[in-house]
């Protein structure tokens, strides 16, 4: 592969003429992160991929510059080739993407790998780089990578292990619910997304626009509401996860029983594990920890009929993940939490019972509902 004309021969040719493209890009930079950030920024937003499964390349680099088009191999050698210019220590990286399957490590076989990824040690930190998945921030790879391992393309050929273990998409919201002065209540959300979330979130306003977001987040409430001040934070940042926030007003009838859920559209409404038996590994794309915090005033003229009860559930006795679930009142005043934290994102199939059931607690515990009685 290393001297292949249609892959490592690139990356020993004479590439003077790629100084060309990276010359401007030395200005206003402090050190090789940063030199290496804004060479990974010119080529992902300069070039668009036309095939997410290949490991060779059908263009020059030459002619990858004339068409700004081209396949994920040829963008991330263009890429490697950037960095390996400017005497950063960069190299290519074949791997085999997730729904391509597993690479069978003790006799890895070239056909088994469908794509390249770009690894540089920059700065004493190794940082992976996929320049063909537009809004993708700099050291982030596509979820489609993480799948055990993978092979450096160098002299040594080293094993470059790629696991979904090493993700973890961590998402906080926090509710604030109040009494207006007439009596009606409102609120305001503010919430953390978790990085791939946040990816999936830039896509969707990228194609849809923010006031469809906005009308989507409104339809999933799971009840009537009003939402107004809506913006979200860094959506051009795309290193960082996204901020939202917004306002919303309840528009409900002052019935003599009010039914509340205090997740709103935030919780799991339906089990992710559907199937009563599976016969394969669970492979989670990472693992997750997920917290929702709720504040509110008790609606004015009415008191608290019944509070659900709290719980603290053990996904196994690995402590391998949990599921916390905490309301309580003091006065006027409710504070509830919700947190679900799964530490594995690989479960053989004897344990799929288990996770199906944990599941299943939450979706039916995030469904309980607060219930306030008008008072006589």
């Amino acid at each position: 592969m290393m001297k292949a004309e249609y892959f490592g021969e690139q990356l020993g040719k004479n590439s003077g003429w790629i100084k060309e493209l990276t010359e401007p890009l030395h200005k206003g930079t402090a050190n090789n992160t940063e030199l290496a950030r804004k060479i990974y920024v010119w080529v992902r937003d300069n070039f668009t991929c036309t095939d997410h499964n290949r490991r060779t390349m059908d263009l020059t680099l030459k002619n990858l510059i004339k068409a700004r088009k081209g396949n994920v191999a040829e963008i991330n050698l263009l890429l490697t080739v950037m960095l390996l210019q400017e005497n950063i220590d960069a190299c290519p990286v074949l791997l085999s993407t997730r729904p391509n399957g597993f690479v069978y490590s003790p006799f890895p076989l070239l056909h088994q790998y469908n794509y390249v990824i770009c690894r540089a040690n920059i700065d004493g930190k190794t940082i992976f780089l996929d320049a063909s998945e537009p809004m993708m921030g700099f050291g982030w790879l596509p979820l489609r990578c993480y799948n055990d391992e993978a092979r450096a393309i160098s002299k040594t050929a080293e094993v470059v292990t790629l696991s979904a273990y090493k993700l973890t998409e961590t998402k906080y919201t926090t509710v604030f619910v109040v009494n207006d002065e007439k009596g009606n209540l409102i609120g305001s959300i503010t919430q953390m997304p978790g990085y791939y979330e946040s990816f999936q979130l830039r896509e969707q306003v990228k194609e849809k626009g923010m006031e469809q977001l906005q009308k989507d987040i409104q339809k999933d409430f799971g009840t009537e509401v009003r939402i107004s001040n809506f913006g979200i934070d860094s959506l051009q940042q795309y290193d960082q996860v996204l901020g939202i926030h917004y306002d919303f007003d309840l528009i409900s009838e002052k019935e003599d029983i009010i039914y509340f859920n205090p997740m709103f559209g935030e919780a799991y409404r339906e089990n992710l594990f559907k199937s009563a038996k599976r016969f394969y590994p669970v492979e989670m794309p990472f693992t997750m920890d997920e917290t929702y915090n709720l504040q509110m005033e008790v609606p004015q003229g009415y008191a608290v009929d019944e509070l659900p009860k709290s719980m603290m559930l053990k996904l196994n006795e690995g402590n391998h993940g949990f599921f916390e679930y905490r309301v309580s009142q003091s006065g006027n005043n409710i504070s509830f939490r919700s947190r679900i934290k799964i530490g594995r994102a690989y479960f053989h199939p004897d344990e799929y019972e288990m996770l199906r059931e944990f599941f299943n607690l939450v979706v039916k515990k995030q469904a309980e509902q607060i219930v306030f009685k008008k008072k006589n």
